[in-house]
């Protein structure tokens, strides 16, 4: 059985530690057993300890903790780890000067974000990378990225993030509205069978682009006349929370956006919340892969995004599952809100696409075999 450490700062809820969870999910307990270091406890606690999976603290106050680094070592010895496995530049630096201070362990970081960063950290990143086994890029951009950053090409490995379709309740159903699905989300809200929920799932960060979303959404709304739906019946649902939450919030009022936008905040059942969805849309500048556009899609949803990193690696021409845009172009992206709330074939065409995209492509099954194999060979 192959030992794994996983390395996290925090113990949150994001993408790093889905990532680490979906791993889990296909490795830990057959092929590897998974153990996980953290600095600080969090909510996303629970979900490893369901799993089975060895929480151990380990205060890491930066990236060149040597302290840290004794501490992993140590670690590493008394469990007989054979990969560190780390996912952000605080852990990956301190994974390395373990190793140089004689951990005998295989050294892998997975980059998650698409990012250019300062000379500096790049010079840093250089320096440190040498002692990792490979890098993982989650998408052709954040490996292009790591490329420009000048990274040895040799030590990246592009495994794209994945998920299980089946998990997330995909079938070959008809329309969401067809089916006269009895969901508590639609209920709690007041949203009628005939109204078309078009529903964002995304932390209220700058990168994610809410204010642009909202530009957008404003533009629709008052543009309908135009765009021949007087009469639409729509709501959005905005879900997520973040530090810019509160500000968006207060916009959207200014704008008169109250009675069609629905600020859920944090949700704890995303799957309910796609299962009463018609539309998903994701508007971020900055993207390296997106893993809420895979889920809309296993859930049976027609996607619109922007076309800002790797999302144009999941949603494009050659899949036909949906539409990308041009972040900033404010017409543009509420022209295809037009596009997919005025045609439900089309909707069904895009939704059917990208579910077996999903299934071809981005698997779970896929991207466990494919990281197990930079564990073990």
């Amino acid at each position: 059985m192959h030992k794994v450490l996983h390395m996290l700062n925090y113990l949150g809820n994001g993408g790093s530690e889905k990532y680490i969870y979906s791993l889990a999910k296909r490795l830990h307990g057959k092929t590897c057993s998974f153990y996980l270091v953290y600095s600080q406890d969090g909510p996303g606690r629970s979900a490893f300890e369901e799993l089975g999976i060895s929480l151990l603290p380990l205060c890491m106050d930066n990236p060149f903790d040597i302290k840290a680094a004794i501490r992993l070592r140590e670690i590493c010895k008394s469990l007989s780890i054979d990969t560190v496995h780390t996912h952000f530049l605080r852990e990956n630096y301190i994974g390395a000067i373990s190793k140089i201070l004689g951990n005998n362990i295989r050294l892998i970081n997975t980059r998650h974000m698409l990012f250019d960063n300062p000379k500096r950290v790049a010079f840093a990143n250089r320096i440190f990378t040498r002692f990792n086994y490979r890098i993982i890029a989650v998408s052709s951009h954040v490996q292009d990225s790591l490329i420009r950053e000048g990274i040895r090409k040799d030590r990246i490995v592009m495994i794209h993030n994945g998920i299980d379709p089946d998990e997330w309740g995909s079938t070959e159903k008809e329309g969401r509205a067809c089916q006269a699905v009895e969901n508590s989300f639609r209920k709690d809200h007041g949203i009628a069978d005939d109204e078309i929920l078009i529903t964002s799932v995304s932390r209220f960060s700058p990168e994610k682009g809410h204010a642009f979303i909202l530009e957008v959404i404003r533009y629709f709304n008052d543009n309908l006349q135009k765009y021949g739906q007087p009469s639409v019946k729509y709501r959005c649902a905005l879900a997520g929370d973040g530090p810019l939450l509160g500000e968006i919030k207060e916009k959207a009022k200014e704008y008169g956006l109250e009675n069609c936008i629905i600020f859920t905040g944090y949700v704890d059942n995303v799957k309910e919340l796609l299962k009463s969805s018609d539309i998903f849309i994701a508007h971020s500048e900055s993207e390296a892969f997106g893993i809420a556009i895979l889920e809309a899609m296993a859930s049976g949803l027609p996607v619109i995004t922007t076309a800002c990193g790797g999302t144009e690696e999941i949603v494009n021409e050659e899949y036909g599952n949906g539409l990308l845009t041009d972040f900033g172009d404010i017409r543009g992206y509420a022209d295809s809100i037009s596009l997919l709330v005025n045609n439900e074939s089309l909707r069904r065409q895009y939704a059917d696409n990208g579910l077996s995209v999903v299934r071809g492509h981005f698997s779970l099954d896929k991207m466990a075999d494919e990281t197990y194999n930079l564990y073990s060979t």
